[in-house]
């Protein structure tokens, strides 16, 4: 009887190891194939990791398959040495070649198309994610739900001297910048609240309008106000927004609107295009708290700053802030010396620790920045599909969130509902941000369950 040797790991058994080892008992009658099964050491040493399952685990799989006579422990590396030693009468492979051997004949066999350990290893992650997603969805305005590429694209990185981070960067953050519209991004360890917090320290001078549409608006405001003095600005006011859009034009001169995009807990849509007419009017410039905004609405190319956070719009993990601005804005920064944390050069000039594990949780996100946000829209329509006879307003809806009244949603248990930091009496605000990644329910089909 021949002896058929076939070089294996199997750490994950799957269709393809079946077929390698059919189509080694098929070279004849008188064929004893005997599997040469990589050491977990081995495994260790060569791929750089350990194998899910121990050698004898794998030993006691492949004994139960019907193709295989004999298990030996064998090197990653098969030599002619080995092959002798163990009275080989021949070598069987498919795939890339490492072993050394050119006197004991070697047959080898084709590949199984669209099968390995490794996807496997990755769809598995596809699978707990969208398990967990399943378990726990989220009707908030951010974190979304988790993607899996999320975390398959996560690896050991430092942001000085490693290629891998700058390229990474690099597709990242001209994906956002694409997105926001301004011609320079810097990104920062933090949430929105840091971003705009180091935006209104550096790009604010003289008088400054805050348009006040809800809570976040109204934030901003106060965190101008705190540090107007130092910064020697002007007069800071605050208008409400419906009183701005009537009588913006007849306004004391100011030189900066700040507004917020899409007011999360009010669930209420600034009219952007109305907003940069009047500030254009005035000859002052734009800043955009984008928040729950960015890749979910249109025209952010409108504002002169804007400022957003990478857990929302954009789907990728918490911990970054990002400031997008006009180049030439840097002429005319506000001269006060400013807390190195607060400083924007800090962040242009790389001098603190980036957010760099997430910025490398939106790499594959940012290719489809526009198909997610296209499904959080849907999300939306879905939502107003089945209560848009229970609308809190008709007008300035945002694609982030719709807000209710008297719907009396009820909350699954493995659903978490939004409470906003400010409430209306009857009112229930609902994010459709998971939209994004939807696990394994279709689009809106979440709604049918409140």
């Amino acid at each position: 009887m021949r002896r058929v040797f076939v070089d294996m790991s199997v750490c994950i058994l799957h269709h393809g190891h079946i077929r390698l080892l059919q189509a080694a008992r098929g070279l004849g009658a008188d064929v004893s194939v005997v599997v040469v099964l990589t050491t977990d050491e081995e495994v260790l040493k060569h791929k750089g990791y350990h194998s899910e399952l121990s050698f004898e685990q794998r030993k006691e799989m492949l004994l139960a398959l019907k193709y295989v006579d004999e298990v030996l422990p064998g090197p990653w590396q098969i030599t002619d040495a080995y092959l002798k030693e163990h009275k080989a009468d021949a070598l069987v492979h498919s795939g890339p070649n490492f072993n050394d051997v050119s006197e004991v004949p070697m047959i080898n066999l084709e590949r199984t198309d669209g099968v390995s350990s490794e996807d496997i290893r990755a769809r598995s992650v596809y699978s707990i994610v969208e398990k967990r997603n399943s378990m726990k969805c989220l009707l908030t305005p951010g974190p979304t739900n988790l993607h899996p590429q999320n975390l398959l694209d996560l690896t050991p990185v430092f942001s000085r001297g490693d290629d891998h981070y700058s390229e990474v960067t690099k597709r990242v953050l001209a994906a956002i910048g694409k997105r926001a519209g301004q011609t320079d991004i810097a990104a920062m360890q933090g949430s929105a609240t840091t971003a705009i917090e180091v935006a209104t320290s550096n790009f604010l001078k003289g008088n400054v309008v805050v348009v006040l549409s809800g809570y976040y608006s109204e934030r901003m405001l106060a965190m101008i106000k705190i540090k107007q003095e130092r910064l020697g600005l002007g007069e800071v006011v605050g208008i409400d927004y419906e009183q701005f859009i009537a009588s913006g034009q007849g306004l004391n001169n100011f030189d900066w609107l700040v507004a917020s995009y899409t007011e999360t807990a009010d669930a209420f849509l600034a009219d952007l295009e109305k907003l940069k007419s009047i500030a254009s009017g005035r000859k002052a410039k734009l800043m955009i708290d984008a928040t729950g905004s960015i890749n979910l609405e249109e025209n952010h190319e409108l504002a002169d700053v804007n400022m957003f956070s990478s857990c929302k719009g954009l789907g990728g993990l918490t911990g970054a802030g990002f400031i997008t601005y006009n180049q030439s804005l840097l002429d005319d920064l506000n001269a006060v010396p400013k807390e190195f944390i607060l400083d924007l050069f800090t962040y242009i000039d790389k001098k603190t620790t980036s957010p760099a594990h997430t910025l490398l949780s939106l790499d594959s996100v940012s290719n489809n920045f526009a198909a997610n946000g296209a499904k959080v829209r849907q999300g939306k329509a879905a939502f107003m599909d089945r209560y848009g006879n229970k609308l809190f307003r008709r007008e300035n809806q945002p694609n982030l969130c719709t807000k209710v009244k008297d719907a009396d949603l009820q909350i699954p248990e493995n659903m978490v509902g939004y409470s906003p930091r400010t409430a209306s009496p009857g009112c229930q605000v609902v994010c459709h941000l998971f939209e994004q990644f939807p696990s394994n329910r279709s689009t809106g089909a979440v709604y049918d369950l409140l």
